[in-house]
């Protein structure tokens, strides 16, 4: 794992988002396991930073509740799987079916168009590995701009606080794909044309709904390819709450 070198070039809140996305990346790898404990000095000798980044990296995924805090132990792995997932898409969902809803109205046709337009380009496109990144490049985008249209910071707030979580669940199901050469049924951006046709039509309630089934689906496509047919919990639900 490369270093996180602290010079000019990164910031003090740049070092702190690369520890946590290493730390993510290493639990959903298997580098690092439920129970561990993970010791401020021993990160900060691996990732070649100060303490202070690191400490802050750990109260950081303490807040997205993939690890405890504990006294006397200090910061614990928690247990990870495929009902952790479908708690962090019910929390998905949530935000970002409202996030959905206050932006509809917030953006211009033009740029509905450029986007619908962009995503239709990807859905004809031939999948293979680079089809893989450039969908990933434009779901971030599209996500990042319903976050920031949404007119609420403390709403884009806690959404852009779990993508970094879900990006590096994205990085180790990515990397599993790409080993397998398993791109055939990738099918992102039929499901992002679909909000963007509800938004399209200024129609909130569609562009939430149609955002909720894109969410179950990544959750459904996260589970089958990091852990396979594990079983998960029938509890949570499924729509959202609108």
């Amino acid at each position: 794992m490369p270093a996180l070198a602290e010079s000019p070039l990164f910031d003090h809140g740049s070092r702190r988002e690369r520890v946590v996305r290493e730390i993510l990346a290493g639990l959903f790898t298997g580098k690092y396991e439920a129970g561990q404990r993970m010791r401020v000095e021993s990160l900060a000798e691996q990732f070649e930073v100060s303490a202070t980044p690191v400490r802050e990296a750990l109260v950081e995924l303490a807040g997205v509740g993939i690890l405890d805090l504990q006294p006397n132990r200090g910061a614990v792995l928690r247990k990870f799987g495929p009902i952790e997932i479908l708690e962090l898409i019910q929390v998905r969902r949530i935000l970002e079916c409202e996030a959905v809803r206050c932006a509809c109205e917030r953006f211009a046709p033009f740029e509905l168009t450029q986007l619908e337009q962009e995503f239709a380009l990807l859905n004809s496109a031939a999948r293979d590995e680079c089809w893989l990144e450039m969908s990933r490049k434009l779901e971030v985008k599209f996500h990042d701009l319903i976050a920031s249209r949404s007119g609420s910071q403390r709403l884009a707030h806690e959404i852009m606080r779990y993508s970094i979580l879900f990006t590096a669940l994205e990085d180790a199901r990515h990397a599993k794909r790409k080993a397998l050469a398993n791109f055939s049924s990738l099918d992102e951006s039929e499901e992002h044309l679909e909000i963007l046709r509800s938004m399209a039509t200024r129609d909130p309630q569609g562009a939430a709904n149609a955002m909720a089934r894109r969410i179950d689906h990544l959750g459904e496509s996260l589970i089958h390819d990091l852990f396979g047919d594990a079983p998960t919990s029938p509890d949570l639900p499924r729509t959202p709450t609108l």
